[in-house]
């Protein structure tokens, strides 16, 4: 069980999708109003991996593709869209507001990261998905709390500098697309 509460942090803690998005919303929108957004990607990866991976298991390979490609697009259009947000100085276009907790929680079933770790994490561990699912429920709070606070603590310095901040825009949408050569 310890092997498997170290995998879980260290996939969680490490960038990906969510993390990165995450961090953008701290910096655009602050700890408060990406609250919704973060309680989405906690409570529903850690739906994800309690019915997911049971779910998952009994899907046919081929849609289990499908629904691969779909995440690397829907993944690629979130980090094109982080890429150019607009810096502070240009508010008026580039994301408007936060993912809901709804958006959080319906993501987790599209992210290509995500998905490897509730598979991966089900089947190279000798573990329940109710004890997956308790672990992650325990660990993703501060793992992914981490970014959120980060980005939220960039976000003064960040105004100040708009070529620094674009810098980190453009850093987070390319750790997204990293992340995709992981998954």
């Amino acid at each position: 069980m310890f092997e498997f509460f170290v995998f879980a942090f260290v996939t969680a803690i490490t960038p990906g999708p969510n993390n990165s998005m995450l961090m953008a919303s701290g910096i655009k929108f602050g700890r408060k109003a990406s609250l919704p957004h973060f309680l989405g990607i906690w409570l529903g990866f850690s739906f994800l991996f309690l019915v997911g991976g049971v779910v998952l298991s009994f899907v046919p390979e081929f849609i289990l593709g499908y629904l691969q490609y779909f995440g690397y697009a829907v993944i690629t259009y979130i980090a094109y869209k982080i890429a150019t947000t607009k810096t502070s100085e240009n508010k008026e276009a580039g994301i408007k507001k936060p993912l809901t907790f709804i958006q959080g929680c319906l993501f987790q079933w599209i992210n290509p990261k995500g998905l490897v770790m509730a598979i991966s994490g089900l089947t190279a561990f000798n573990i329940s998905s109710l004890q997956g699912a308790a672990i992650y429920f325990s660990v993703l709070p501060f793992c992914v709390g981490i970014w959120l606070v980060l980005g939220e603590s960039l976000q003064t310095t960040l105004r100040k500098n708009s070529t620094l901040e674009r810098a980190v825009y453009v850093a987070l949408g390319l750790s997204m697309i990293a992340s995709l050569l992981l998954a």
